[in-house]
């Protein structure tokens, strides 16, 4: 499933920017502050579109993505960064290397977000930024399509996006995977926002959150 992005990776690396501007201003506000000398880990990097933003402000960017075709147009767009092939559950960089780790529309293509919180905390150091957009649990409630469905049941969901060109399927999640006991012990949460993006799937019309935003910054504190 992590790498079903490899039958469209060109597709969607087009149409994300066309067509996800709403979120992509709402994510780059939280990057308004200087990145010059940082180091960055994108996780789920894509095509390397938000990392060349970062690199523009001075970062030394890194990436990371499950799917081999959006890490070879990382590494042409990238020439001079460091993106490999992998997963958020077994990030493959050594213990308190990076200032900042960011991601985009790629957490909830997790199945469990507990072991890439332990993960990013390994790699963060100590007070160093998670910043990350991920995909609303009421939108993927919402993406269920059933008739008595249950929030908290765990199903795979499809998702239908960029006016029906591209559709995913993942995991669903409660907002409670996100803000685990698992997340505040390991960080403390800086900012919170929720938002809704054109490009989402309108299902029935209605009118609800398709992403949310978390900013956090990692405790000062070591793990083992």
């Amino acid at each position: 499933m992590l790498k079903q992005y490899n039958e469209f990776a060109e597709k969607y690396s087009k149409l994300v920017v066309s067509h996800n501007q709403d979120s992509i201003k709402a994510y780059f506000r939280y990057f308004d502050f200087s990145l010059k000398g940082k180091k960055i880990l994108d996780l789920g990097c894509g095509n390397g579109y938000d990392l060349i933003y970062m690199q523009s402000k001075g970062a030394d960017v890194f990436g990371i993505d499950a799917s081999e075709e959006m890490v070879c147009m990382a590494k042409k767009n990238i020439p001079n960064g460091d993106i490999k092939i992998g997963y958020f559950e077994n990030i493959p960089f050594s213990d308190y290397f990076f200032d900042i780790i960011s991601s985009k529309w790629a957490l909830q293509s997790s199945p469990n977000i507990g072991p890439i919180y332990m993960e990013i905390a390994r790699v963060l150091k100590p007070s160093g930024l998670l910043i990350y957009l991920s995909s609303h649990p009421i939108r993927q409630f919402i993406e269920k399509k059933c008739k008595r469905k249950s929030y908290f049941q765990k199903e795979i969901v499809e998702s239908i996006f960029f006016d029906g060109q591209v559709s995913v399927r993942e995991p669903s999640h409660t907002l409670n995977e996100y803000l685990s006991p698992v997340f505040f012990e390991n960080f403390s949460l800086l900012a919170y926002e929720e938002g809704v993006d054109s490009a989402a799937e309108k299902v029935d019309g209605d009118i609800y959150p398709s992403y949310f935003i978390i900013k956090a910054c990692r405790k000062n504190k070591q793990t083992k």
